[in-house]
Formats: structure tokens, sequence, C-alpha cells
């Protein structure tokens, strides 16, 4: 069981929900860039970009190992902070949050909110 967050658009309808589950993103940990693009992020991709640039820059002095280990922690901090970066990302386009659920996956957790909003399907 995992924990979701679920986010509204109200004046959009029913439909428009976004269902982001609280835990590792495996996509934003291995290509983190092309995560922020595709999420909308891009604040945190001019932050990857800031660091990926600096990094480079700085592994002739600190070695090449130390860069590499250094972009590793950024991105595994990257795939624990994604569905907390794809949350802003939803807030600032007047996404509203609409509560957080347990279930068993993101199906069921937004079968479950609906319900529990505009009540069961007959």
């Amino acid at each position: 069981m995992s924990l979701y967050t679920i986010y509204a658009k109200p004046e959009a309808g029913p439909d428009a929900i976004a269902v982001l589950g609280d835990r590792f993103s495996w996509f934003a940990f291995l290509v983190t860039p092309l995560w922020a693009l595709l999420r909308g992020a891009v604040a945190f991709f001019c932050l990857w970009a800031v660091i990926a640039i600096g990094l480079y820059r700085l592994a002739p002095h600190i070695g090449d190992d130390a860069a590499i280990v250094l972009y590793l922690v950024f991105a595994l901090w990257a795939g624990y902070a994604a569905p907390q970066i794809a949350g802003r990302v939803l807030r600032r386009r007047d996404w509203i949050t609409s509560g957080e659920l347990v279930a068993p996956d993101t199906e069921t957790a937004e079968r479950l909110w609906l319900e529990r909003t505009y009540g069961a399907r007959p």
C-alpha cells in the first residue's frame, strides 16, 4: 500500500484529477532532466543544469569519481523528491490539493477518491 496525494482542478470538471504516489521515482532518478521536462518542472530542470554543469567544470579539481558520486547523490535525491516537485508544479498550475489516501495502486486511489467525493457509481 502506498500513500497517494490527489490534485483536482474543479473548474475543469470531475475528471480533472491527478494522482501522485508518494514513493521513489526511478524515472526521475535515471533520467532526471527528461523527467523534469516531461513534468513541466522548468525550475527543477534549471537546477539540474546548474548542478550538472558545475560538477562537469569541477571534475578536474575534485576528481571524476567524486563528481560522479555527487551527481548520483543529486539524482537519488531527485528520485525521492519527485512527488513533491511534481505536486508543486501542479499547484503552480492552479491545481488544488484535495487530500491523501492509502491505496494499492494509482487506479484504485483515483477510484476511491472519486467514490468518496462524488459517491459510488450504480
